[in-house]
């Protein structure tokens, strides 16, 4: 008698159907993920021609998010014959995502809501030498304590960083020869945020999920991003069907160490790159590109004959400099077990933080929708 009063209590029955839970949960996800789509409001009729289901479980869904301050109430639908219907959207108290991309030139930071929508893009003051970890905490610090102030709590954040990251451990892998040495750098450096909802990653791969789903890569399931910045900065972003490789450590994509020409150092593809002296700024005349173009285009080669990827996307401020790709593309085609084609990357200097951003956004939606489950 207890255990059915329990039941009673918490809103179920011993004779509820075991799956009726999946599917109040299914129907809540779509009602979040139908918002999330549309970029805005909708009434409950519309939420139930775009996901197929029958109003009574659209209603009823709607009344469940409305009471636990997932969803609100945001005016009447105008402008539209018959009878008048409420709108819904996201409650503030839903909270927001933030992406941090931080390097030696510049912080950077998005916030968005749950429903992907951009809310504000800012560029804060770089670190200094050493204060990696207190800079982070300072721009999240400034900014968490505005958005609560709005009702609206900081939910996940994500940091991209030019540097590797442990997957397992979530902490910065130092290298020596690293363009921005950022110290041991983790996830536990963001502060009131648990710790599940914190993403660390290296720009590069956030800048390939990013061109994997909403540039130059879509609808390409294996592809590489050969990331190209001023100096010595190379990286690799590899993807294989569609899904980013980190490698046991986190150095997948470490190209600046391929022994690729002269030299004894470890880190001659680097190396040779900064031997260039290309700058995303200034002229560049047509044999230093093609040199470098070759240059790049022979580590390229390396990439294809070992994963084979259906594209190659070139970003980075050096990488995108006007001339560069097709020398990049020429080489590949002269060298490679098969022609690829070699794309410029379609978000620039951004990829790196809107890859941030929709990682924030995906560890935020799954804990609220699992959540709802």
């Amino acid at each position: 008698m207890a255990d059915r009063e329990q039941e009673t209590a918490r809103g179920t029955s011993p004779h509820t159907s075991p799956h009726s839970g999946l599917r109040r949960a299914t129907t809540e996800r779509a009602i979040l993920d139908c918002l999330a789509a549309e970029d805005g409001p909708l009434t409950r009729a519309e939420l139930s021609r775009r996901t197929a289901i029958s109003p009574p479980a659209i209603s009823e869904a709607v009344r469940r998010l409305e009471a636990d301050a997932v969803l609100v109430a945001v005016g009447p639908r105008s402008g539209v014959p018959g009878a008048v219907a409420t709108l819904y959207d996201l409650a503030p108290g839903a909270g927001v995502v933030v992406a941090v991309e931080i390097n030696r030139t510049v912080v950077r930071t998005a916030v968005g809501d749950l429903a992907g929508r951009s809310l504000e893009r800012a560029d804060h003051d770089p670190p200094d030498d050493g204060r990696v970890a207190p800079r982070l905490q300072e721009v999240l610090a400034a900014l968490g304590e505005r958005w609560r102030a709005d009702g609206r709590p900081v939910r996940a954040v994500a940091v991209s960083i030019a540097n590797p990251v442990d997957p397992a451990t979530g902490r910065v892998v130092e290298l020596h020869e690293s363009a921005f040495p950022a110290g041991v750098v983790g996830v536990e450096d963001v502060h009131d945020i648990d710790p599940a909802m914190v993403v660390l990653d290296n720009d590069v791969n956030f800048a390939a999920l990013a061109e994997r789903d909403h540039g130059a890569a879509v609808g390409t399931s294996t592809f590489a991003y050969l990331y190209v910045g001023e100096r010595h900065s190379v990286g690799l972003g590899l993807v294989l069907d569609g899904v980013l490789v980190r490698g046991a450590r986190g150095l997948a994509g470490e190209i600046g160490y391929l022994p690729l020409g002269e030299g004894s150092g470890r880190f001659r593809f680097g190396e040779a790159v900064a031997a260039h002296g290309l700058t995303a700024a200034g002229e560049v005349d047509d044999a230093t590109l093609e040199r470098a173009g070759r240059t790049l285009g022979e580590a390229a080669v390396a990439v294809c004959a070992c994963v084979d990827p259906a594209m190659l996307v070139l970003g980075g401020p050096v990488g995108l400099i006007p001339g560069l790709r097709p020398r990049v593309e020429a080489t590949v085609t002269e060298l490679a077990p098969r022609a690829v084609p070699v794309v410029a990357g379609a978000l620039g200097e951004s990829a790196p933080l809107w890859g941030a951003l929709a990682e924030a956004r995906r560890r935020a939606w799954e804990s609220l929708v699992s959540g709802r489950g």
